[in-house]
């Protein structure tokens, strides 16, 4: 119903725990997975592929899933369907961030300028291997594909957006027709850390249902919500900085009631930390944010 932007009886929500907060879910409780420990709505699913052989290089290395991995995405997806459970695909980076991943940072910024065939050549190739990524997913039978590129930073986009338009656009567009064409209904979910909103209506004109991380340190939420929330929904929003690493359980509920409140009327919300949650957030605000959503989750 959220992605449908429908009024749910409450906001869906989950969190994505660094390695150390699963070290300190166990020591605390006892238990070992958080999705299962706090009931979370959102449940993810990894493709097995390979690690890359020493002797070949990282550009050279694109393995492609098999009918196997996909078979067992799809069996763990029905399974886990089989609960009332929603299912994402694991992330896999995209077209931008594996070229940086490949050439450095440096190189991959100007690559438009130094070599631009070559460099097209380049995203055409990454392109083409993530969109085989993120449909095996898709073929897989997942409720969510969750692909993306980290294209903001606290305060601006790392890149302009007639730069993003001419280089990146095309080959996100391009993966979004190609996951339509093998679940027309599949939900497309696209990962941006930072300041992202010069490109939100670019994300909604290529087809991308669903903007996650939504840092609210970097974007105005009410903004967000009142320009696109009829067009796109909002998978996030709750400030790992602002909200749960630096605040006392009191006002970390306090956050997440505001943030519900600007976010969840009429759908289009799934609440969720803006990112993955590392060991300086306080256990203690970890707790109050699960309190919060099972208290106050309520759409308004």
């Amino acid at each position: 119903m959220a992605l449908r932007h429908e009024a749910p009886d409450r906001a869906p929500y989950n969190l994505r725990p660094s390695p150390g907060m699963v070290e300190r879910l166990r020591q605390e409780t006892g238990a070992i997975d958080f999705a299962e420990h706090f009931g979370h709505d959102v449940r993810y699913v990894h493709l097995p592929l390979p690690p890359r052989p020493e002797d070949v290089p990282d550009v050279e290395w694109t393995p492609m899933p098999t009918d196997k991995d996909i078979a067992a995405v799809a069996e763990a997806t029905r399974a886990l369907q089989a609960r009332g459970l929603a299912v994402c695909g694991g992330y896999a980076c995209g077209v931008f961030e594996q070229a940086k991943h490949w050439l450095g940072d440096g190189p991959a910024m100007l690559g438009p300028y130094d070599d631009p065939r070559g460099f097209g050549a380049l995203l055409d190739r990454i392109t083409e291997w993530k969109a085989a990524i993120y449909g095996a997913h898709a073929a897989a039978g997942t409720d969510l594909v969750w692909m993306g590129d980290d294209l903001g930073t606290q305060r601006s986009l790392v890149m302009s957006p007639g730069q993003y338009r001419q280089w990146y656009r095309p080959r996100h567009a391009e993966i979004v027709a190609r996951l339509r064409a093998i679940r027309p209904e599949v939900r497309i979910a696209f990962h941006c850390c930072g300041h992202v909103t010069p490109l939100i209506r670019d994300l909604i004109e290529i087809g991308v249902d669903v903007l996650e991380a939504v840092q609210a340190e970097t974007m105005d939420l009410r903004q967000l919500k009142r320009e696109f929330g009829r067009d796109i929904a909002f998978w996030g929003g709750i400030g790992a900085q602002s909200v749960l690493a630096r605040t006392t359980p009191e006002q970390v509920k306090a956050g997440v009631r505001e943030t519900l409140a600007i976010m969840s009327p009429g759908g289009g919300y799934l609440a969720a930390p803006c990112h993955t949650l590392t060991e300086e957030v306080p256990w203690e605000s970890v707790v109050a944010f699960h309190e919060a959503m099972g208290a106050d989750g309520l759409s308004g």
